[in-house]
Parts: C-alpha cells; sequence; structure tokens
C-alpha cells in the first residue's frame, strides 16, 4: 500500500500545475548553502526526453523542497532552478546530490560558445557533467563518493541548471545542495569525521570482541562478530566509501544484501544471548523464520536490485518484533533481556528513522538519516557490555564452582585421610592381631617365623651372628593340674611380661613359640649375650615367688637353650633352631632351672 501511494504522488507531482515562480537562488555569499530550496521538478517516465526537449519546456510544475522521495523506478527525475551571482567578481559553486546510489546523475547549462550557430541560443551550448555509479569515482569532475558538480559563475551572471538523476532501485530519498566550495568541503570534513567515528568505535568493538572469541571459543562471541562485520560492511557500502575501491555499480548494490545477512546474524545472536530455543520455544521457531525471509530476500535482491524495497517491508515488522521478544523475555526475566531489550531499543529508532524517510514517510533531517548509525552504535555497545557482563557471570559462577570443588576435595581429602588413618588403625590392629599371641601379648609362632628368616637374610648378607634363646617353663602342665588353667594363663602372662622387659633393645624379638615355650631372637648378639638376657628372665622369675609346689624348689623356674651363629650357605635356619632346641632339652636332662649353650655356637 505505502509503495502505490507513493507512486501515486509523484505522478501527482509531475502532472500538477502550480502558480509559483520561484525566484534565483543569491549564492554570492562567501559561506553559501541552499539545502531545502524550491526548484522545478519534471518526471520524464519515458527516459526518452533529452536536455534540449526539457529546456524547450514551459515548466510550471514545481517542489516545494530540493529533496524528492524516489518511488517510481523507471524514470529520468529532472530538476530545474537558477543561480544568480550578485557579486561583482566570478565565483565557483557545488551542486551536490547527497546519496550515492543514484546510477546516473547528469548536470547542463549553457556557456559561451561563438562557434554555435543555432539562433535561439545564439554563441551558447551545453554545457554536460556526468557523475553517478555510472561513472567511476576517479572519471569525476569532483572525485567524491557523492555526485557533485562545480558550476562557475561571472560577475552578476544568472544560469539556470538543469539536473537529472535515475536509479536502479526505489523508495529512496535524494536531495540536491548548492553551496561554496568552502562549505562544501567544511560539510565533507565533518561527514567523513563522523563516519570514521563510527567506524573506529565500531572496530574496535570487533576486534576487542573478535580476540575474546578466539580465546573464549564461546559462539555467542562468534555471532556478535559476524553482526558486527556485517553491519560495518554495510554502513561502508550505504555511505558510498566502497566507490573509491570499486567501479561497478551492481557491486556497490549489494549492501542491500550487507544489511539482510546483518539482520540474520543479529536474530542469531539474541537467538543465543536470550537462549530462546529453550527458554521462548515458539518464539525461537518465529525468529528462525524470519532468518529465512531475510536470507530470501538477499538472494532475491542480489539477483535483481528492483526487489530493494523488500528489505524495508521486512525489517520494520522484523524490528518491532524483535522489540516484542525482548519484552516478553524481560519480563519472563530471562538472563540478560534487559541489555538486549535496552539496545535493540536504539537501534529500532534508527531503523524506522531511516527506513521512514526513504519510504517518505518522516522528514529528512540529521538524526532521521544518520539516527540509524547512532543506534546501531549504542546497540554494539550495549551488547559488548551484555556480553562482559556474562564473561563476568561465568567467571562468577566458575570461581563459585571452583570453590565449591575445592571446598568438596577438601572435605574428601579430609574424609580420606580420616578413613585412611582409621584402615591403617585397624589394619595395624589386624595385623598385631594376626602377629601377636592373644594370651600373652607376645609375637605368634607364624610371625617368628617370618621375622627369624628376615633377619638370617639380613645377617647373612651383612655378616653378622645371630644368637636364638628357646625357653620353657619348667612342670608347667603340673602347675596347671594343681592350680586350673585359668592360674595357668595368668602364669604365661607374668612370664611373657619379663620377657618384654629383659629385651631392651629395638632389634630383638621375642614370642610364644608354643603352649608354655618362648624364643628369643636377638640379631648381631653371640652365645654370651644370650645367657646374659636368659640369666636376667631367670633371675626376675625367681623374684616374682610364684607358688609351684611340684616344682623341687617350690616356685615357677624356666629352662633355657641358647644357640648363636653367623649365618652362611653352610648352616640354615632350621639347624639354629634345632641347636638351640638340643641345647633346651640339655638343660631339662641337668635338672631344669639352668641355661644351656649349644657347644658350637659362636
Amino acid at each position: 500500500m505505502l509503495r502505490i501511494f507513493l507512486m501515486i504522488y509523484s505522478l501527482f507531482l509531475s502532472s500538477v500545475s502550480l502558480a509559483h515562480n520561484y525566484q534565483p537562488l543569491q549564492v554570492a555569499e562567501a559561506n553559501y548553502l541552499a539545502e531545502n530550496f524550491p526548484l522545478h521538478i519534471y518526471i520524464d517516465h519515458s527516459k526518452s526526453m533529452t536536455i534540449d526537449d526539457i529546456s524547450e519546456l514551459n515548466l510550471d510544475q514545481s517542489n516545494s523542497t530540493s529533496r524528492i522521495n524516489i518511488s517510481v523506478e523507471r524514470a529520468n527525475y529532472w530538476f530545474v532552478f537558477q543561480m544568480h551571482n550578485q557579486s561583482e567578481q566570478a565565483i565557483q559553486r557545488i551542486v551536490k546530490f547527497d546519496e550515492t546510489f543514484l546510477y546516473q546523475a547528469d548536470i547542463y547549462y549553457r556557456v559561451k560558445d561563438s562557434s554555435s550557430t543555432k539562433k535561439k541560443h545564439k554563441n551558447t551550448r551545453w554545457f554536460h557533467d556526468q557523475s553517478g555509479l555510472a561513472v567511476p569515482v576517479a572519471e569525476r569532475s569532483i572525485h567524491n563518493r557523492l555526485p557533485s558538480f562545480s558550476v562557475p559563475l561571472q560577475a552578476g551572471e544568472t544560469k539556470t541548471i538543469y539536473a537529472k538523476i535515475n536509479t536502479e532501485i526505489n523508495l529512496v530519498t535524494v536531495g540536491l545542495e548548492v553551496k561554496s566550495p568552502y562549505q562544501y568541503a567544511q560539510d565533507e570534513q565533518i561527514e567523513i569525521a563522523g563516519y570514521w567515528l563510527f567506524f573506529g568505535m565500531s572496530l574496535a568493538m570487533f576486534i576487542y570482541n573478535l580476540f575474546l572469541l578466539i580465546s573464549l571459543r564461546d559462539k555467542l562471541y562468534f555471532h556478535y562478530v559476524l553482526y558486527c562485520v556485517t553491519f560495518i560492511i554495510f554502513v561502508f557500502m550505504y555511505s558510498g566509501f566502497d566507490l573509491y575501491v570499486i567501479k561497478s555499480a551492481s557491486v556497490h548494490y549489494l549492501y542491500i544484501i550487507s544489511i539482510s545477512i546483518s539482520f540474520v546474524f543479529l536474530l542469531q545472536f539474541v537467538r543465543t544471548l536470550l537462549e530462546t530455543s529453550s527458554n521462548l520455544p515458539k518464539i525461537d521457531f518465529c525468529l528462525r523464520f524470519l532468518m529465512a525471509l531475510f536470507i530470501l530476500q538477499s538472494v532475491v535482491s542480489g539477483i535483481n536490485t528492483h526487489y530493494y524495497y523488500l528489505i524495508i517491508y521486512i525489517a520494520m515488522p522484523s524490528t518491532l518484533f524483535l522489540l516484542l521478544v525482548n519484552v516478553i523475555a524481560y519480563f519472563k526475566k530471562v538472563p540478560l533481556a534487559n541489555y538486549a531489550l535496552f539496545g535493540l531499543s536504539w537501534y529500532a529508532l534508527g531503523v524506522f528513522a531511516v527506513a521512514g524517510v526513504n519510504a517518505g514517510i518522516l522528514p529528512f533531517n540529521f538524526f532521521t538519516r544518520y539516527g540509524f548509525m547512532l543506534g546501531s552504535l549504542i546497540e554494539l555497545v550495549v551488547f559488548s557490555l551484555a556480553l562482559a557482563y556474562r564473561v563476568h557471570d561465568l567467571q562468577v559462577n566458575k570461581s563459585t564452582l571452583y570453590l565449591n570443588l575445592y571446598k568438596a576435595k577438601y572435605q574428601l581429602e579430609k574424609t580420606v585421610k580420616s578413613r585412611t588413618a582409621e584402615l591403617i588403625s585397624v589394619n595395624k590392629s589386624l595385623q598385631q592381631l594376626s602377629q601377636e599371641d592373644g594370651l600373652t601379648g607376645l609375637f605368634n609362632r607364624r610371625f617368628f617365623d617370618q621375622t627369624i628368616a628376615k633377619e638370617w637374610m639380613r645377617l647373612k648378607r651383612e655378616k653378622g651372628s645371630l644368637c636364638l634363646i628357646i625357653s620353657d617353663i619348667d612342670f608347667f602342665k603340673q602347675f596347671n593340674d594343681i592350680y586350673g588353667h585359668q592360674h595357668g594363663d595368668h602364669c604365661l602372662r607374668i612370664t611373657s611380661a619379663l620377657i618384654k622387659q629383659s629385651t631392651t633393645r629395638s632389634a630383638d624379638f621375642s614370642a610364644r613359640y608354643g603352649g608354655e615355650e618362648f624364643v628369643i631372637l636377638l640379631p648381631n648378639s653371640n652365645a654370651e649375650d644370650g645367657r646374659q638376657i636368659a640369666n636376667k628372665i631367670k633371675q626376675a622369675l625367681k623374684e616374682s615367688h610364684i607358688i609351684h609346689s611340684h616344682n623341687p624348689g617350690g616356685i615357677l623356674t624356666m629352662s633355657f637353650g641358647i644357640s648363636a651363629v653367623i649365618p652362611d650357605q653352610n648352616n640354615s635356619v632350621e639347624q639354629l633352631i634345632k641347636q638351640a632346641d638340643d641345647a633346651l632339652y640339655q638343660s631339662k636332662e641337668n635338672g631344669r632351672n639352668c641355661i644351656t649353650i649349644y657347644k658350637e655356637s659362636v
């Protein structure tokens, strides 16, 4: 409907007669600037009329401003106005169109030529200068991305200017300006400074987030970087800076594709930022549909620029929908929805402003023309802050996770350490139980066999002596028969305690060999050392004065057999035990309560 309305409006302009006859522009001022001035306009739908045809017309049609909205694609737009130099010296004035997408931009005015023989314009001819996308920047009379022309005016001269434009796209706005060279250069510098401020800030955010993408490998940064770079490309081409490096008009029109692809990455960024696939699944489907629509539009517009206007019809409702999505996400308390809503609000204002101007809905001014750059820049900054906050939030969550993991690890280590200590204690207890004799507290026969084998091997390497004492309580069976087994067990415990007291070295080893028999192992000791230990035990037992009525002395006594050898290949553990046992037998034969050393002991 909008397009039909604008087409009717343009036809209206080309057919309605107005009574105004505008006065020439008085352009002599040094800082002269005319942007919105009245002029005559004629629309040549056939695109066949020449400058001579146009100059012969009695142009009553006029436009209230030098800015128009082009809604009919296949036409030539003719602008006619006059400039008057009211000063007393020659001047130059610049006539400029303020958009880059004009395919043809031509200017005509008459100059003196003595060779001309035409009756109506004797001694003058048409001066013709060309610009627009059909002419590379390097070949233009003024090397500028915007179609610009220099017009000389002699003192007191009035000159009629005919300007013709056409474009391959529609639903765009274009304005005609007249400036002094100084004003032209000053405005150009300010405009370029504004553009490059935008490019500089956008590139800074692009590079910063590109490094974060490389560092973090987060797909959200990937979508942001792609959106950022495609939008920068769009602004670069839309503003015409690409014309300094390329000559093809068709390549310049690719900015239509760049804005469509930019929308695709914006939608994908919002999807990833708000996690719509899980938080808003139905809306996520709509966003994916819009992405497909923009991709289709970019393909269609790339094939035929005639369909450029589709971007306006798609972009405006899509931007509104994006705003609605972020409002819903905000009230659903989706993380980072506040950032997205704030950033997209500015972007939406910019999109509606530039689309409204191009569609002829909104008046042209600085904010409606360049507001999309300001809005998008704010949006890029806000999105970058959202990513920074997300990184901070991830770092906080990561730190919290690490802290919880550290606490859990510490607690686990503490528990493991405690359980390990308990297990060591239990194992030690079990080991002691497996090594000790339950009644006497001395080591048992099994552990004695293991220990004597180890000591034998060690002393064999070291060439040290090993002494073995085997002792036996005299008449212990009769003691049990007379006093009972409980007294017998008590007697065994007392005897074991005396043996422990008598073996003070850490290397000394004592064990219950079986029944009332005990063994004492003395590493690095000879037979005489064994005699001394046996005498200690014998004396201590005597002092204990344990009554044994069946023993000749009336008290409990013990008999001892001692053997000592230097372990080598000529003897063995079994021989040592047998020798000590033989010595014990000899003590029994000698009347008991005595100590016998095996005769071959060392």
